[in-house]
């Protein structure tokens, strides 16, 4: 990865126990930042934060976080606020799924992933913006995904649907932060091989029915090639760019 100069940034990322979220708190501190991971699972959470601080130098605080409660969000950015005096970047990265067909979803079903992929990201976004209008910059990432963009066989129409919202909230934020010098972004992540995807990946009559179809290059991603795209939007090189989505999928939207 090109080394991004972010050095003493305060990074906020949830879902940083694992896959995604792990690989993000690995860019930020590899370019600089000091992190601030929030998740459920806090035994993974401090493995994290250990591995991170250990190997970068960087301060990482690892705060236990269930994104569907309001008030653990707020801890989360009042912890950072209180422990590193600012937040320079936020990254929406909590995510979940639920695969039932439609007729089966219940209402339940709904609000639970609604809860943790959607609503967590308003929720977070306006905590950090309470922070980032007062200082006149910042940058919001949020973490959509390429289901975002339209239907496929998995049934799995919360996540789709919460995926979407994520795309739709990103430019509908970068319109209202704009002239606060508040950008907001958003990765679309294709098939990387995470708890979440592996799955999937790796069962061929999927992989050769639905992914491997569709992806243009000829291999299938590693869970570190996302990190790029995070930093590089989150830092100066990025510095006009807002409201956007970028997809990180090896082509598979392009079909």
């Amino acid at each position: 990865m090109v080394k991004y100069n972010l050095d003493d940034k305060v990074v906020i990322i949830t879902g940083a126990s694992a896959g995604l979220g792990e690989q993000f708190a690995h860019a930020f501190a590899e370019a600089g930042a000091h992190v601030v991971l929030g998740a459920r699972r806090l035994d993974l959470l401090r493995k994290v934060a250990d591995d991170v601080s250990g190997k970068y130098g960087i301060k990482a605080f690892p705060i236990k976080t269930d994104v569907s409660q309001e008030k653990e969000i707020i801890n989360l950015v009042n912890t950072a606020v209180k422990e590193l005096g600012t937040i320079d970047v936020l990254v929406n990265n909590a995510g979940m799924y639920i695969v039932k067909p439609l007729i089966e979803q219940t209402l339940k079903d709904w609000n639970t992933v609604m809860d943790v992929n959607l609503t967590s990201a308003f929720l977070a976004t306006r905590e950090v913006a309470k922070v980032m209008i007062q200082k006149k910059s910042g940058s919001v990432i949020n973490i959509s995904s390429t289901f975002g963009f339209g239907g496929t066989e998995f049934t799995e129409i919360s996540y789709y649907v919460s995926k979407g919202g994520l795309v739709t909230m990103t430019k509908a934020l970068a319109v209202e932060l704009g002239k606060y010098n508040i950008r907001v972004n958003a990765i679309a992540p294709g098939f990387f091989p995470t708890a979440m995807s592996i799955g999937a990946i790796t069962d061929k009559a999927i992989s050769n029915r639905l992914i491997r179809p569709r992806t243009a290059l000829p291999m299938f991603a590693e869970n570190e090639w996302i990190r790029g795209a995070a930093c590089f939007l989150a830092s100066d090189d990025a510095r006009y760019i807002t409201g956007h989505t970028l997809a990180v999928d090896g082509g598979w939207l392009a079909y």
